[in-house]
């Protein structure tokens, strides 16, 4: 009888955990997946229509990461070591399931491209204006190709660490603090509950990122976890989100913060920092973590899926199939109004995939009968 190796024994053991992640990493990943470019322009988007109330709408907005988040624990609990292009098929059929499944990775392909464009857009205005859009499309894409190969456990500690480091991106607003005029917030409740709905379906996008849990909920270590995970994750997105809706439509004003472009920049521009002259410059280089997570998580995402769907076990070669959609999808906008056009689409599509989806999976298993935990034991 041969004894193994055991070296052996450990590489095993290594390939087996490469895509598992604490629940820990799981908020994290959830976080970075949310909170990309739409702290750039959240403010003034949702300022433009619902004014003063610009912070209940961002309020509002959090209902559907919170929404979708029972719908999705509700489905995959039923199916804990499935992926998503597993168990629609067991749930759908095969041409069917596999449908769901190609769907899902194009819309997460052209989601990490859409945030790519809308970075790249920043770029140029604050700190590569001569630079041509295409070679950092390339750049920004080539690095997330590399990281997007990589397993789950990767992708959950790179998160972790660049969570941190982004915080120093939020904190720097309480320099902004005694800028505030209180008077900006009332009154309360004058733009009217039409427009303050109106203004909140604006943050759709901003909110999209909790519908991968859809791929990562089968990697979670301790699953019964997920469900405080999930609303920790939440929590910080929505703290997140209201601190810089608040700061900026208290430094700028209810008539004003609906005409700016980027509003977070702007308002960087309206403090200065001890040994730090330009705010804004100084913003960018730490940004630069906080847009690569989304991008990356969104990246990964459709490469894992399409290795499910497929029946492959080939990261490397997945990747680089992507590489070139994703790079004609980044570079198709002509402009920055035109990237946020797309960007509103693509949240209703990922609205249908954080509730509909799961929501529709689950009721249709529940009618056939068809139950994972019971079928694996």
């Amino acid at each position: 009888m041969k004894i193994p190796h055991t070296e052996d024994v450990y590489e095993v053991k290594m390939r087996k955990n490469a895509n598992v992640i604490t629940s820990k990493q799981l908020i994290f990943i959830i976080v970075s997946s949310t909170v990309g470019v739409g702290i750039l322009t959240l403010a003034d988007s949702a300022g433009e229509v619902a004014q003063q109330d610009a912070w209940i709408s961002v309020a509002m907005g959090a209902l559907l990461p919170l929404v979708g988040l029972v719908a999705i624990v509700l489905n995959c609990s039923k199916f804990p070591g499935l992926t998503l292009a597993e168990y629609s098929e067991r749930i759908l059929g095969k041409w069917l399931g596999k449908l769901i499944s190609l769907v899902f990775v194009f819309y997460t392909i052209v989601t990490a491209a859409i945030i790519t464009s809308t970075f790249v857009h920043m770029l140029k205005i604050y700190l590569f204006p001569a630079t041509p859009r295409w070679a950092l499309v390339v750049l920004i894409l080539s690095v997330i190709t590399y990281w997007g190969s990589k397993d789950a456990r990767v992708l959950g500690r790179v998160n972790e660490l660049m969570f941190y480091e982004a915080i120093i991106v939020f904190l720097s607003l309480v320099l902004a603090f005694p800028n505030i005029d209180l008077t900006f917030y009332q009154p309360i409740g004058h733009a009217g509950i039409s427009n303050i709905l109106i203004a909140a379906s604006k943050t759709i996008f901003a909110y999209t990122g909790m519908e991968l849990l859809l791929v990562f909920y089968h990697m979670v270590q301790n699953k019964k976890e997920t469900v405080k995970a999930g609303l920790t994750a939440i929590t910080i997105v929505l703290f997140i989100y209201l601190g810089i809706t608040i700061t900026a439509l208290g430094v700028f004003g209810p008539f004003v913060i609906g005409k700016v472009r980027f509003s977070l920049m702007v308002l960087l521009k309206t403090y200065t920092a001890p040994l730090i002259e330009r705010t804004e410059f100084f913003f960018v280089i730490f940004y630069v973590f906080v847009a690569f997570r989304p991008i990356g998580n969104y990246y990964f995402a459709s490469r894992y899926t399409a290795e499910k769907m497929l029946g492959l076990n080939a990261p490397g070669l997945i990747t680089i199939v992507i590489f070139p959609i994703a790079l004609a999808v980044a570079s198709y906008p002509d402009s920055f109004e035109q990237t946020v056009a797309i960007s509103s689409q693509i949240g209703i599509v990922g609205l249908v995939f954080l509730i509909i989806v799961p929501l529709l999976l689950w009721f249709i298993s529940l009618i056939r009968g068809i139950d994972g935990e019971k079928d694996q034991t």
